[in-house]
């Protein structure tokens, strides 16, 4: 009886959820190059929910201006990618300039399971960054290749 028991418990343990954990292997720190150095940092919540912060930087060089700027928020991923959508703040169906006509601001996630990363700015996220730089590039995983 107690080894139906143990057994019974055991298996419940070991069939339950896993709980905070990275089922697709996507979570981490990324780096890399695009207009600029881009950063992207993603943490998973549940399932295939994963918060996601992207980052992108152009120093100023020789007085021309440089140019920076991030956003983050909630992304469904699977293992090849996903699309991230951000509100737009200025979003203004009547406005007359791009910033302010796309409703969001999307990019495209694309894995390549070796520790590569690949974003795609598609529409709408200059207002997240300045003009002389945005979200598109390639970035690696901080442990690729270890």
């Amino acid at each position: 009886m107690r080894r139906t028991a143990l057994l019974a418990a055991t298996l419940a343990l070991v069939s339950g959820p896993v709980l905070a954990q990275d089922l697709i292997g996507v979570e981490g720190y990324y780096m890399g190059h695009g207009e600029g150095e881009l950063t992207a940092e993603i943490t998973h919540i549940e399932n295939d929910r994963y918060v996601i912060s992207i980052n992108t930087l152009v120093p100023m060089e020789n007085d021309i201006p440089g140019c920076g700027g991030g956003i983050d928020g909630e992304v469904l991923l699977e293992s090849s990618g996903g699309n991230f959508f951000a509100e737009n703040e200025f979003y203004d169906p009547e406005g007359d300039t791009p910033s302010s006509q796309a409703r969001y601001c999307e990019i495209g996630l694309s894995f390549d399971g070796k520790g590569e990363l690949q974003i795609e700015e598609r529409d709408g996220c200059i207002s997240y960054h300045g003009a002389a730089c945005g979200f598109t590039g390639t970035l690696f995983h901080d442990a690729a290749g270890i």
